[in-house]
């Protein structure tokens, strides 16, 4: 039976099964240099993640985390990644001991022990750090796995602090690191695609990551959530007709709506489904509802730091015409006004992909179809919040 937890991810008994989506994530990653999952808060990027983590230990992979909160430069990065690294001792030898004597070799040893360090060095020194790790991650037999959540801290705390050049250099040596044999995974409620085109950043060193996005479950998926959440004593309370009502007023098929509807309603003792509507109105849209709309006005909002006044001039237009459609929308139904290229337009849409707006489905010929990202896309929308 399903424990039902609202809150961060969760593991075990806590969490739902989604074959489909788990097997995707791992198929992406065992394909080439990582993937790249960034969207919005709650939908189950953190559970995904840790489910990632333990299939790769199983494999006997050799995982390290880093959450990128609170991280402000390349030394505090670098520290991070030597602390997190299962191997971390043998690790950082193999890289101090790939660093010619000087100061970035001291700086090194001193993050290893624990000790204070010379910030200054390393992004002074740091194309020599990124490659002595790129050569230690040559000599590791475990194919290091690096997963740092909420990346897009890391770089806009950066850009903030006037380090714009150093996350260019993080970037590159990133992607030099997984050249090295590094399997990565950045996760992130922050688009990091909007982050860097509001703030000039190349994201060039990042196009070997897969995009991955987390979907919204299925009705039949929602309704399997539903039974295995309610198959315990006292049987007989929770009834097809409950779940019918639920299913009803949920609004989106996202686990943590599921859960605080069933929490509030109580699976055990349940009351009369016609009572179901009161109590999502009081009690679970405002709340839940309520904190994804936001999320989606802060984006919104966000793009009016953009260029050539994207969001009124392109933005808007291909919103509307993704939204507003009652079918998948044809590519080249979405407006593209001069001045703007069918490039600059596939760039603003993948951004709009990766904050949760639209996605898109790809035929044979590579024409694209858009549509809504979700359930919530379409609320939001309908609300005319963006007016």
């Amino acid at each position: 039976m399903l424990e039902l937890y609202y809150g961060n991810a969760v593991r075990g008994r806590q969490r739902f099964s989604r074959p489909d989506v788990e097997s995707r994530l791992m198929s992406r990653l065992a394909q080439g240099g990582g993937v790249r999952m960034f969207g919005l808060r709650r939908i189950g990027k953190s559970t995904l993640r840790n489910f990632a983590i333990e299939q790769l230990e199983a494999e006997g992979r050799s995982v390290a985390y880093i959450d990128g909160q609170g991280l402000h430069s390349l030394g505090d990065l670098l520290s991070r990644l030597f602390q997190s690294m299962p191997s971390k001792k043998s690790f950082s030898q193999r890289v101090a001991g790939a660093l010619a004597a000087g100061p970035i070799r001291v700086a090194v040893e001193a993050i290893a022990t624990g000790a204070e360090f010379d910030h200054a060095a390393i992004p002074a020194y740091w194309q020599l750090l990124s490659e002595a790790i790129r050569k230690s991650l040559k000599e590791d037999d475990a194919k290091s796995v690096l997963v740092i959540d909420e990346f897009t801290y890391i770089v806009s705390n950066m850009v903030n602090r006037g380090q714009a050049a150093d996350v260019d250099r993080l970037l590159a040596s990133m992607r030099e690191w997984r050249d090295g044999g590094m399997t990565m995974l950045l996760t992130g409620s922050i688009g990091l695609t909007s982050l860097a085109r509001r703030h000039g950043i190349n994201l060039e060193h990042v196009n070997d990551l897969q995009p991955f996005d987390v979907p919204e479950m299925s009705e039949e998926q929602a309704r399997a959530f539903i039974a295995d959440a309610t198959a315990g004593p006292p049987q007989g309370r929770w009834t097809q007709a409950h779940t019918d009502e639920l299913i009803r007023q949920v609004g989106a098929f996202y686990p943590c709506f599921l859960v605080r509807g069933l929490l509030e309603v109580g699976p055990k003792t349940p009351p009369d489904p016609e009572k179901f509507e009161v109590i999502f109105e009081e009690h679970v849209r405002p709340d839940v509802h309520g904190e994804f709309l936001r999320q989606f006005d802060r984006r919104f909002d966000e793009y009016r730091e953009l260029p050539d006044g994207e969001r009124e001039t392109i933005i808007l237009p291909a919103l509307m015409a993704i939204l507003d459609s009652k079918a998948p929308c044809p590519h080249d139904e979405i407006p593209c006004p001069a001045p703007f290229t069918q490039v600059r337009l596939g760039v603003v849409l993948d951004m709009l992909v990766e904050d949760g707006f639209v996605r898109f489905t790809q035929k044979i010929d590579g024409t694209r179809f858009w549509k809504p990202a979700s359930s919530l896309a379409k609320i939001w929308w309908s609300g005319k919040r963006w007016a």
